[in-house]
């Protein structure tokens, strides 16, 4: 690893610890100085020329946090291009804007094609993410990009379940491909759910298919926000089912999340990685159990690096 640096900003410093320690080295030193203008300028603490750089920078559920994290994120690429690495590689974990895909209204553009662009113009060669939300957003890429999937994490977290009254259901269509697979890995029966979207925090369900009637129900999602369409969800089979428990990638539990899920008489259980970091409210309010992704993510530096 003598040709590998890792840096990361302010979003999940906890987690890109946590994979410095499976490839046994240390995080590399990034300072931010600021400005009493406003302004703030991040400073590389290492000599990085002719070597591998990665950069962590997840998604953050605040609007506040969000934006300047990524224009952190911006300056720490331009930086590190400028000071002479040999490649310049963004780790985000979660990336919030791939959902912004596509153009639903007239007057907007595509902020997820958008990112790409501004990370690639400040020096991005490599984007290394997971389960992300849009089929579309890999597209955008000009430099390589790595999707990696917490599937199999999910599987191994969930391997204690008895398959025999075992069930799990897809929160909608959208999440079909992938919960088929993960359902395949746990030997259960896997359902299907249709939804209609009526806003960003409401929907109605249409269609439930498959018998869950007395079964352990896990629901499976890449992601939870705000928990309101998983609240509904659970509301219309918890008169059956006889637990319901969430398997879901990203957990950013925004707005009445926690509230939300504690309306849920049946529930067992939240399973979520470490992609967002997880307040301490939110592990002492909830039935939640944060697996890592720091190992997923080791390996893939390593195969990158070719290691």
């Amino acid at each position: 690893m003598e040709g590998v640096k890792i840096f990361s900003g302010k979003s999940h410093r906890e987690l890109a610890e946590k994979v410095c320690e499976k490839l046994g080295i240390a995080l590399s030193d990034l300072k931010i100085e600021e400005f009493k203008n406003g302004c703030f300028e991040p400073i590389l603490g290492e000599d990085i020329k002719g070597k591998i750089v990665f950069l962590f920078q997840t998604s953050r559920s605040d609007n506040r946090d969000l934006h300047k994290d990524i224009w952190e994120l911006f300056q720490i690429i331009n930086a590190a291009k400028s000071s002479g690495a040999k490649e310049v590689i963004v780790i985000m974990p979660y990336a919030s804007y791939a959902r912004s895909d596509k153009v639903h209204a007239p007057g907007m553009g595509i902020c997820a094609e958008l990112l790409i662009k501004l990370l690639e113009s400040s020096g991005m060669t490599g984007f290394i993410g997971i389960d992300f939300h849009s089929g579309k957003f890999e597209k955008f890429f000009s430099t390589e990009v790595y999707q990696l999937s917490a599937l199999d994490l999910l599987a191994e977290a969930l391997k204690g379940i008895n398959p025999k009254i075992s069930f799990l259901l897809p929160a909608d269509m959208g999440a079909l491909k992938n919960g088929s697979i993960l359902a395949e890995k746990l030997g259960i029966t896997v359902g299907q759910v249709e939804k209609e979207r009526i806003s960003d925090t409401e929907v109605r369900i249409k269609r439930i298919t498959g018998d869950f009637s007395g079964k352990d129900v896990i629901i499976f999602d890449d992601e939870i926000s705000t928990g309101a369409t998983l609240k509904t969800l659970a509301k219309e089979i918890e008169d059956k089912a006889k637990s319901i428990s969430f398997a879901v990638t990203h957990g950013i539990f925004v707005g009445d999340s926690i509230k939300n899920f504690q309306e849920i008489k049946k529930l067992k259980e939240i399973i979520s990685t470490d992609t967002v970091p997880a307040s301490k409210e939110l592990r002492e309010s909830l039935p939640l159990r944060v697996i890592t992704v720091a190992g997923l993510l080791a390996q893939k530096i390593k195969e990158v690096c070719k290691i």
